[in-house]
């Protein structure tokens, strides 16, 4: 059976998959990020962490490979069972296993397991495409010498030829010269001008003194500024917005309803806000212990009840 093939399936579909005797994998979002030295850009993804105390059979696996291969649930977890039993072995004595597409996993001289995931593997569908690439930073320097070069060899606007002062002379005294030549020679010219110019003007006349009418007297009052009292403006109070929960804390996944109803009520007699957050893929209904809007308080949540009644609680996030 190839146990690598449902791993990486089920890993795009879900946070956690465990596999059961063995540990559980879990995805964890990443964002994109750029490196500062290197300007290297990274997509975003979602990387791969192992935990080994997740061993407990969710069902998940199981019924992927029972829906795939066409047997039975029971069927399926022999099949878990002897491929984890092989995995196992091989790890006794080589001290590690290559899951391929998955990752490797190590054992130190205590039985403790390490996880390495595989690189170039992005489990995230949004990302599907997206690789990484290095941006060249951009040479300002060269940039700024061009300019300079371009400023430099630009040449000047030659100025306009400047005229000897003998024809500047020239220009402003020969219109002079013309004008008092013309004026002598026609006298009486100017003087019939000067009285065509008169005939057109009015005759000035002494205007009236002008009347002054009774004003009436305006009294005029001073307020104090102690005496206005604005009115208060009332300012709306911002409305809060409540986000909505997307991480939940699934405590058990049911292929049938009314089991899933059943622990619903069983957690909220001891004062969880449980509830079904859905269907996955597999027809698997989750049960939610609660749910949260804030992933930071939602993974102490769920250590928490890690360490109490659920030890096989794991995070579901859906966006």
């Amino acid at each position: 059976m190839n146990l690598e093939k449902y791993i990486c399936n089920l890993l795009f579909e879900h946070d956690c998959v465990i596999i059961p005797g063995l540990g559980g994998f879990i995805a964890n979002y990443t964002p994109a990020t750029i490196h500062p030295v290197t300007h290297t850009f990274m997509p975003p993804s979602r990387q791969l962490a192992f935990n080994a105390r997740l061993c407990n059979n969710d069902g998940i696996l199981a019924n992927a490979i029972a829906s795939t291969d066409k047997i039975t649930f029971a069927e399926a977890n022999r099949l878990i069972e002897t491929e984890v039993n092989g995995l196992l072995n091989l790890l006794s004595k080589k001290g590690e296993i290559r899951l391929t597409g998955v990752g490797q996993l190590i054992a130190d001289r205590e039985n403790n397991l390490s996880f390495i995931p595989e690189k170039g593997v992005n489990f995230l569908d949004d990302a599907f495409g997206l690789v990484p690439f290095t941006s060249e930073p951009v040479n300002q320097e060269g940039f700024q010498e061009k300019i300079s070069r371009s400023l430099t060899g630009s040449r000047a606007v030659p100025s306009m030829r400047k005229l000897p002062s003998t024809l500047r002379w020239a220009a402003i005294l020969l219109p002079l010269a013309a004008i008092s030549l013309w004026s002598a020679l026609n006298t009486g010219g100017l003087t019939r001008l000067k009285n065509n110019y008169a005939s057109l003007l009015p005759a000035r006349t002494e205007s009236p003194a002008p009347v002054i009418a009774d004003t009436p007297e305006v009294k005029t009052y001073t307020v104090s500024p102690a005496e206005i009292t604005p009115e208060p403006v009332a300012t709306p109070e911002p409305a809060e917005t409540v986000k909505p929960d997307i991480y939940f804390i699934i405590a058990g996944a049911f292929s049938i309803q009314e089991n899933a109803e059943k622990l619903v009520s069983e957690l909220r007699a001891a004062g969880y806000d449980a509830r079904i957050t859905g269907q996955n893929s597999r027809g698997l209904y989750h049960v939610s212990a609660a749910g949260f809007n804030n992933k930071d308080l939602a993974i102490s949540k769920m250590n928490e009840l890690r360490h109490g009644k659920f030890p096989d609680a794991w995070l579901l996030t859906r966006r």
